[in-house]
């Protein structure tokens, strides 16, 4: 769905209300953006993502010193302590910080290890120029088996037979159109398990400090003019010339979300999004470099997890854009409406026009579109029907709240007719290379990756009946 200019809602009530003649020009006082987040661990397997959790600004965020094990034993991730910093100032100059502080690293019970890591970045801008910097981060007494190793800028290292390790993974971009913007992030480290290894299944992935900073400012001046009443009857006293005033607008045509938009949605006939174990916070709103603010909430899991369709409803817009990568959209019997973005598949419902039920199998989480460079996950937003008809922008709400409360699939089943197409992915999941994968009859979507564990496990555990079972659990 094309990203179209909406007036925004107190401007379209002002002109309901004034049915007058003479017109007047103003505009709201505007701000720079910024944002910086940052995790010390995150840990992708098929079971779900496991690790600690996010920390972003605004507001500022200082997290205490605490320390991390994954499992409970910490036989596959050990920290001594962590601690984290995010901050932000809006104004003529926005500025980003984000630091996180990893110490007394041991992965795989010593195989890897750290002394101590540090992921920074930080980004400013202002009317005039933007940049950024990330020469604050550091890595020290880094060993492999015992060896030092050299930690280098996008560096690769093998692991033994098992893996490999990607070092300081750092991508830089640019905000909007017409703005001084600079949004930089930095994966300290990346870790690639490819044959099963201390625990961890192959296809899992262990990141070691992340930072990420985003500061936009605007060069753009826009004027927003507005109905105003005329001369009262009776009065013939002549009326001043309005007056216009400019005022620099950060994101020209964009509507931002109202923090007082709560509209209500049912839970009862509709399933959480994401079969199985996925993590998830609520980051809507935030400020986000490609789309201005970001529309949605993003739920992590394995690649390859199966997506599933919220309530009872009608597919569409099932195609490829930029952004959100393999995306659709889902229309309920209610009228609202819901976008799924980043897939690694389709399965074979994701067809325009479709009728499907909660529950059923619309495709499978992945990071394609601008998720390439993220874990696999699920960009899902909720547009309600009585927004609708505002567009894109000011029809998205935060659909968080109700997300948590939804019912989450024990089991699921793909639909008749598509459980061999589904079995013979899944067997031959190891050996697909990325390009078209034959769903039904066209070539719709694209396949970077695809778990071969997680599907697979998917399948066994499916009963052989055709309908979507509706055992569901909290």
């Amino acid at each position: 769905m094309a990203v179209l200019r909406r007036w925004p809602i107190w401007l379209l009530l002002a002109g309901a209300l004034l049915g007058a003649a003479t017109a007047s020009a103003i505009s709201s006082a505007p701000v720079s953006g910024a944002s910086a987040d940052g995790f010390a661990v995150k840990i992708t397997v098929p079971q779900g993502v496991f690790g600690t959790p996010d920390v972003s600004a605004p507001p500022d965020t200082t997290t205490p010193s605490q320390g991390y094990s994954y499992p409970d034993d910490g036989s596959i991730v050990k920290i001594d302590s962590i601690s984290a910093n995010v901050a932000t100032t809006s104004g003529s100059l926005a500025t980003a910080t984000a630091t996180v502080d990893v110490n007394g690293i041991q992965l795989f019970g010593g195989e890897i290890s750290i002394q101590q890591l540090i992921a920074s970045a930080t980004a400013e801008a202002s009317a005039t120029e933007a940049s950024g910097d990330t020469s604050q981060t550091s890595v020290s007494g880094a060993t492999f088996q015992g060896q030092p190793i050299t930690i280098s800028p996008n560096g690769r290292i093998p692991l033994g037979d098992w893996g490999y390790m990607q070092t300081l993974v750092q991508t830089v971009g640019a905000g909007d159109p017409g703005t001084k913007s600079y949004h930089q992030s930095l994966s300290v480290l990346d870790i690639h398990v490819n044959a099963d290894h201390g625990g961890l299944p192959a296809g899992s992935e262990i990141i070691i400090g992340r930072a990420e900073a985003l500061a936009q400012a605007s060069t753009e001046i826009e004027t927003v003019t507005i109905p105003t009443s005329g001369p009262q009857p009776g009065k013939s006293k002549p009326q001043k010339p309005p007056k216009t005033k400019t005022t620099t607008n950060q994101n020209p045509g964009v509507v931002k979300p109202s923090p007082d938009l709560h509209p209500k949605l049912s839970r009862k006939g509709y399933v959480f999004p994401v079969y199985g174990q996925a993590w998830f916070s609520d980051s809507f709103g935030v400020p986000r470099a490609d789309t201005v603010w970001h529309h949605g909430i993003d739920i992590f899991a394995p690649i390859g997890t199966p997506v599933l369709a919220v309530g009872e409803g009608t597919v569409y817009s099932v195609g490829w854009n930029n952004l959100g990568g393999n995306r659709l959209w889902l229309r309920d019997m209610k009228g609202n409406e819901y976008y799924y973005a980043h897939l690694s598949a389709y399965s074979p419902l994701a067809v325009n026009g479709k009728h499907v039920k909660a529950g059923d199998v619309l495709g499978f989480v992945g990071h394609t579109g601008d998720a390439i460079t993220t874990p696999p996950h699920l960009h899902f937003e909720v547009h309600p029907a009585s927004l609708v008809p505002l567009g894109y922008d000011a029809s998205a709400v935060d659909g968080y709240e109700w997300l948590v409360g939804l019912e989450h699939l024990k089991d699921v089943t793909f639909p008749a007719g598509t459980g061999a197409w589904a079995n013979r992915l899944a067997a031959h999941a190891s050996t697909q290379q990325a390009g078209a994968v034959l769903l039904q009859a066209t070539d719709i979507s694209t396949l970077p990756r695809l778990d071969e564990s997680a599907l697979k496990s998917l399948l066994q555990a499916t009963s052989s009946s055709s309908a979507p079972l509706t055992d569901h659990s909290d």
